[in-house]
């Protein structure tokens, strides 16, 4: 007879027992790099990169990102690359929404790994993934022809 493994599917950005003391410990907190730091301590895996910018091929992304900054108002950060995002909805990611809500209010564009990548040569802006290019590709966003892993200025 064969045996099968299962893998189990873990949640590591679910909510922990304390997350109501988290998320008022982070108000509490004086700077980004304080709040950086509970990100770390809580979900040591989310944070992954920061960015400049988006990649000037893709200008629809820079201007939404400044739309969005300009709603706020603040000034656009950076990019900011992390494991895993959830609707905002979601009720038990409260935590993790919260951290990406801050972050963003700080002026930041807060982006799944998978969805975005480092420019392949200076690591200065982000790049749409090659599935997320053929999404824009597929409802005539405007982007390059071909996905390249590399931005405009360095090819």
């Amino acid at each position: 007879m064969d045996c099968f493994k299962m893998s189990i599917l873990v949640d590591k950005y679910v909510d922990p027992p304390n997350a109501s003391e988290i998320i008022s410990k982070m108000y509490d907190l004086p700077t980004l790099g304080d709040i950086k730091n509970l990100v770390d301590e809580v979900f040591p895996e989310w944070f992954v990169t920061v960015m400049d910018s988006y990649c000037s091929n893709y200008p629809h992304l820079q201007e939404n990102w400044s739309k969005i900054c300009q709603m706020i108002p603040v000034k656009p950060t950076a990019v900011m690359i992390v494991e895993e995002l959830y609707e905002s909805k979601d009720e038990s990611h409260t935590v993790l929404n919260a951290f990406a809500e801050c972050f963003t209010r700080a002026g930041f564009s807060v982006r799944r790994k998978i969805e975005y990548i480092p420019c392949s040569k200076c690591n200065k802006v982000a790049i749409p993934s090659k599935p997320l290019w053929m999404v824009f590709r597929e409802k005539n966003v405007t982007c390059p022809l071909e996905w390249s892993s590399s931005c405009y200025n360095c090819k």
